[in-house]
């Protein structure tokens, strides 16, 4: 069984069809997952079918090249996952512009029971809220998405609120781990046809995705570049060459971080010239890695258990897992600031525009809003890397190239779009529509809510400045004195088609991952 709190039901009673649908559209992976294992418990209890349908939608602002193929990836791992079950996995890649809701409303039509995944933000949430809207079947959604459920009876303003809500219920969360796999629950389940898979389809008058499509956008280069071009996709954002998605590419990136540099985390992580971060965040993102696992692991290798830790009453951020500095120091991220964005983009709807930042901050920025700027640049010079800033335009290369800016310079690179912008309202937009285009991590809560940072949510006030007003400002100036930059600025100065990745390494740990040809 899964936490409560993870689970909400809609259209309670509305159950008389012919096998459970689980519509997997955040948590692609399977293992470690609530949504599947809570899919998987109820075919038993109703002794039907369990069909899996991975659906990727198109009609959506920022559906791209770089996103389809990493989500496509994935779709392949999934398959190699489940084809020994006797559950029917179904990736399917929408072809044309809100196709894929027929194909919803008529998987619902067949199912007893849909189960779906939970996410506050963006295209999940819009699909979720459309599966319960079709109101023919009992919809669960479950919360997949982090340490803690995302659903909690009040607002967070601060980590250190966060922080010092789980020194006192840490033990409960420690108990609602998912199955490390729970796949071999699906044993005895009955298989359903394929025939009817088929009939589906043809009734809503959508193409079965061929496996040979896939197959072909996983080779990126031109043979990936040419299937995709059939969709009705922005093209101009290429796929990361280096960067590979799915849960194999996801796995063989946490376990170099957590051998070779998790030790060192501390200390490298705002270095923009070391390979210090865990570079997780696209595959948490997409849900090809649970943030369960993680934790799992970093137990395991620490010989940790529950009776090690000693909760603080007093919010601090370390030094109460009982494990070394620099692993306290990953868990604050991967689990405070993670959990902390879902929580607030589930509870706020515009978590991604200006009026979603606290009070306080709208005023200072409003009061400062017609100081000078010393620059300003239209969306276009920003989005190109034409500034006079060569940090800056290195850090825009970093991510239109790599999908990803490095972690310390990304929070520089939000606070120069606040200093070079007519107006924080337009600084915002500008951040959300960068991010969201070419970011693999973009459209999430932790991408929005840092950027809600930038303007001051979950901060607090600081020394009033110009345009900044009582909003903390970063320096590209004080950067330079903290941090070498020189080589993070050569790696980024050309064109993204002739630069290489700073970290050779981290590029090279996926590329042996190759995807067979099966027909």
């Amino acid at each position: 069984m899964i936490p409560e709190n993870r689970l909400r039901v809609f259209n309670q009673g509305k159950s008389s069809g012919e096998c459970v649908v689980y519509w997997m559209i955040s948590a692609r992976r399977t293992k470690w997952n609530h949504g599947l294992q809570h899919a998987i418990d109820l075919a038993n209890e109703r002794n039907l079918p369990l069909v899996v349908v991975e659906a990727l939608a198109i009609a959506h602002q920022w559906a791209n090249d770089r996103s389809h193929t990493f989500v496509i990836q994935g779709m392949m791992d999934n398959k190699k996952a489940l084809e020994d079950s006797p559950i029917k996995y179904i990736p399917y890649v929408e072809t044309k512009p809100y196709e894929a809701r027929g194909l919803l409303e008529k998987w619902i039509e067949f199912a007893d029971v849909l189960v779906i995944d939970d996410f506050p933000v963006y295209m999940p949430r819009r699909i979720s809220e459309i599966a319960i809207s079709i109101n023919k079947c009992e919809v669960h959604c479950v919360d997949s998405n982090g340490f803690i459920s995302m659903r909690q009876d009040r607002e967070f303003t601060t980590a250190y609120s966060l922080r010092r809500h789980l020194h006192k219920t840490i033990i409960q969360h420690m108990s609602e781990f998912p199955l490390p796999n729970p796949v071999p629950n699906a044993a005895g389940l009955p298989t359903f046809p394929q025939s009817k898979v088929e009939s589906i389809f043809k009734e809503s008058d959508t193409p079965i995705t061929p496996y040979e499509f896939i197959w072909r956008i996983c080779e990126i280069e031109d043979v990936g570049l040419n299937a995709l071009s059939v969709l009705s996709i922005d093209h101009s954002v290429p796929p990361v060459q280096q960067t590979k998605g799915g849960s194999i590419a996801a796995l063989s990136r946490w376990n170099e971080f957590l051998e070779e540099r998790l030790s060192d985390y501390s200390e490298n992580r705002n270095q923009p010239e070391l390979n210090g971060s865990s570079g997780l965040s696209p595959y948490l993102h997409f849900g090809h890695i649970s943030p369960h696992q993680i934790l799992s692991e970093i137990f395991a290798k620490n010989n940790w258990d529950i009776s090690k830790i000693v909760p603080p009453d007093n919010g601090r951020r370390s030094g109460w897992w009982g494990l070394p500095n620099d692993v306290e120091s990953f868990l604050d991220q991967v689990i405070v600031w993670r959990d902390l964005g879902f929580i607030h983009c589930a509870r706020v709807q515009n978590h991604h525009e200006f009026a979603s930042i606290p009070e306080w901050a709208q005023k200072t920025l409003k009061e400062h809003e017609n100081d000078p700027r010393p620059y300003i640049y239209s969306f276009d010079e920003f989005e190109n890397a034409q500034t006079h800033d060569e940090l800056w335009n290195a850090a825009q290369r970093q991510l239109r190239s790599e999908g990803m800016i490095h972690n310390y310079l990304r929070m520089l690179w939000g606070k120069k779009i606040l200093e070079w912008t007519p107006t924080p309202e337009i600084a915002m937009e500008y951040m959300v529509a960068l991010n969201d285009k070419w970011a693999l991590d973009g459209r999430d809560p932790n991408t929005y809510t840092g950027i809600g940072w930038v303007l001051g949510k979950f901060d607090r006030g600081w020394t009033e400045r110009p345009v900044y007003g009582k909003i903390r400002c970063m320096t590209t100036a004080s950067t330079k004195r903290k941090f070498s930059t020189k080589k993070y600025i050569e790696t980024y100065s050309v064109s993204p088609s002739k630069q290489q990745t700073l970290f050779p390494n981290v590029a090279a740990n996926s590329s042996n991952i190759s995807y067979e040809r099966r027909d």
